[in-house]
């Protein structure tokens, strides 16, 4: 039997390096895939990848050239194709910035290589990547380009190879290095030296499940550098940096998650100063103090909020009359729409105004400035606050930088209190934000700033009131109307859904095979000052027999228990928005009919109290009545959380189901 077992267990370690070329040293020699990864089909770690990393390598060395310094990424890959599904990860994405070649603000890509490898009959053949297989467009990040690589002939079991390289003369700048990405890693190296002429800040961040499957190694280098400048040679030490990567597990895109690339093991390197020889020395380090001056000195920031661009619509709209700071911020809000709509682009500099009107469109920090200097020009106290949003990083007071910083928004001093504004908002009014910008963190830009960060998580309550008004007849067919009143962020939302659905019923909670929508009418879309108004009359067939009709406590669900299906949890879970949502239900029975069992109240929470779920039903007489409330009061919950919150789901579906009996009178 012990024999027995150790041949099993050597199969099985045979198998997985086949499979994974998870043991020994791994294969990164170029443009030699051997015939193990070309015969592999699956990776046991991971079974359900669809293509694996089999390596990936980025090795960033600093070029000095006389006086001129340049930044060089060599970068190396090999992925392995497993699943039909997995050919989308033969398209390589190469993100550089161009800044339109204007020189000390760009990258240039060259050396670009790679192959295809197929096993046909046993033998490997090979389909190279040719020009035209190159594609390069612009991103949304401004200054940005993609370049796309498409590989030839690829299918389920090809091996694909790539390399490029990365000249940037942006020689301030490192690129971040993210080690785990959609598949799978079986091995990554990131090797990056830097000259002792510049200052530096290295920070590894991460999921705690993958931090142990990543090394770290620091050395020091002899002089290898050498620049020139005024006739003279200079040479400096260096240091290295190499990090390893092994058996790194995919990146999850979960539900309830704006990116799982926010929580990717990532290393991320920032220049704090620079003394090279026969220069004056600079401190790129900044406080948080010194960036906030920094920036209102710039013409693409600060500078724009000083002039206001419509002075004279205002003043024809009767605008600096207004003594209602509301009204007086609305009528500004409105009149700037009028001009100006958002293109769909966030960004954190802006454009002149004469440009933007002129365009009739504009980014949400063009918008947000223009409405800076409109309402600052009405005395209304306003000003710009800088934020990471929710999809990118996070704001560090301890680690003041603009390199994690992704665009702005409007925040509005009215009696101490703020409020907050974005011009990619179109259907809402003032205090309701994009989901993405609802973090804890965000600071606002002004001088002799006393209390600078700003919490933005409430600036978008999705607050909800549906009221359900119904009778049962003798055959057990419910019919009902429900009026839905959405207030805030609530409002916003079910304005974008209408929009996009005309006149077909948006809500989600009517969306089911046991409801018949028989009418649907919205109120509200058009003018942002009023709640939308959303009335529903719908039918629905109940259990009913000769003598007995049951009816759960709620025909509609608070909350969709799909979102919970999964039984591991791999990310935090980040709820888009705070809720507080209400239905309070009231049906009569038809006459001759009597409720004899009625559910037990219910109140369920976290145990932190940030989510609260309290069920109240009751009868009296010949009506039945149910009233509820869900809360929820915190965004993001640690991934240890989700078991709990799944069974509270769970729980407040189960008790939901649990009916009114009704019974037919005997004669």
């Amino acid at each position: 039997m012990r024999q027995s077992i150790i041949y099993t267990l050597l199969l099985l370690t045979s198998f997985f390096g086949l499979s994974a070329q998870s043991l020994g040293e791994p294969n990164i020699k170029w443009g030699h895939p051997t015939q193990q990864e070309m015969e592999m089909t699956s990776y046991i770690p991971d079974s359900d990848a669809d293509a694996v990393v089999l390596y990936k390598t980025t090795d960033v060395n600093y070029i000095v050239t006389k006086d001129v310094i340049h930044v060089k990424y060599d970068v190396k890959g090999r992925i392995k194709i497993l699943k039909p599904e997995g050919i989308q990860h033969a398209n390589i994405e190469i993100k550089y910035m161009f800044n339109d070649g204007k020189e000390g603000e760009r990258e240039v890509v060259n050396t670009i290589k790679g192959t295809t490898y197929n096993l046909v009959n046993g033998t490997i053949e090979k389909s190279e990547l040719k020009n035209e297989m190159i594609n390069d467009n612009a991103s949304l990040i401004p200054k940005q380009r993609v370049m796309t690589l498409l590989f030839p002939d690829v299918k389920a079991g090809s091996v694909i190879e790539y390399e490029y390289t990365i000249i940037s003369d942006r020689y301030l700048e490192v690129n971040d290095w993210e080690a785990q990405c959609e598949m799978p890693v079986v091995y990554t190296r990131y090797d990056v030296s830097i000259p002792e002429w510049f200052s530096f800040y290295v920070q590894t961040i991460g999921n705690e499940y993958n931090r142990s499957r990543i090394t770290q190694k620091r050395t020091d280098l002899r002089p290898t550098y050498l620049m020139e400048t005024a006739g003279s040679e200079y040479e400096c030490f260096g240091v290295n940096f190499e990090f390893e990567g092994h058996n790194l597990t995919a990146l999850r895109n979960e539900n309830l998650i704006f990116s799982p690339h926010f929580y990717a093991q990532r290393v991320i390197i920032d220049i704090t100063n620079e003394s090279l020889p026969r220069h004056t020395k600079h401190q790129y380090s900044m406080t948080w103090e010194e960036i906030d001056q920094h920036l209102l000195s710039q013409n693409n920031f600060g500078k724009l909020l000083k002039s206001n661009p419509l002075k004279k619509e205002m003043k024809k709209a009767g605008i600096y009359q207004m003594t209602n700071d509301y009204e007086k911020i609305m009528a500004t809000v409105k009149l700037l729409r009028q001009h100006v709509k958002w293109n769909g682009m966030y960004k954190l500099y802006g454009t002149p105004a004469s440009q933007v009107l002129k365009n009739g469109t504009g980014s949400n920090s063009d918008i947000n400035f223009m409405l800076i200097a409109m309402l600052n020009d009405a005395d209304i106290k306003a000003y710009p606050a800088i934020l990471s949003s929710r999809d990118r990083d996070i704001l560090d007071d301890n680690h003041p930088t603009l390199k994690n910083v992704s665009t702005t928004v409007v925040v509005i001093n009215r009696d101490g209190k703020y409020q907050a504004f974005d011009g990619s908002v179109e259907n809402a009014t003032i205090d309701v934000l994009p989901t993405k910008f609802l973090v804890n963190k965000a600071r606002i830009i002004k001088k002799d700033n006393k209390e600078p960060w700003i919490n933005l998580e409430d600036k978008g309550l999705e607050r909800v009131s549906h009221k359900i008004t119904g009778e049962i007849d003798q055959n057990g067919k419910l019919t009902a109307t429900c009026v839905s009143t959405y207030y805030e962020k609530g409002a916003e939302l079910m304005r974008e859904s209408i929009k996009n659905r005309g006149d077909v019923c948006p809500n989600k909670k009517f969306q089911s095979s046991q409801i018949t929508v028989n009418d649907y009418n919205a109120q509200g879309i058009d003018n942002v000052d009023i709640p939308v108004t959303e009335i529903i009359n719908f039918s629905c067939q109940l259990s009913c027999n000769d003598s007995i009709i049951t009816l759960p406590q709620l025909i509609v669900p608070f909350i969709d228990q799909n979102l919970f299906k999964s039984e591991i949890r791999y990310n935090p879970i980040e709820f888009p928005t705070k809720v507080n949502e209400t239905i309070d239900i009231a049906f009569s029975v038809p006459d001759g009919w009597n409720v004899v069992d009625v559910p037990a109240s219910m109140s369920l929470n976290t145990s932190d109290n940030k989510i609260i779920m309290n069920i109240t039903p009751s009868s009296l007489a010949n009506s039945i009545k149910v009233s509820t409330q869900l809360l929820i009061n915190r965004l993001v919950f640690n991934k240890q959380d989700y078991k709990g919150i799944k069974n509270l789901v769970v729980r407040i579906s189960d008790h939901c189901k649990e009916p009114f009996i009704i019974k037919k009178q005997s004669n």
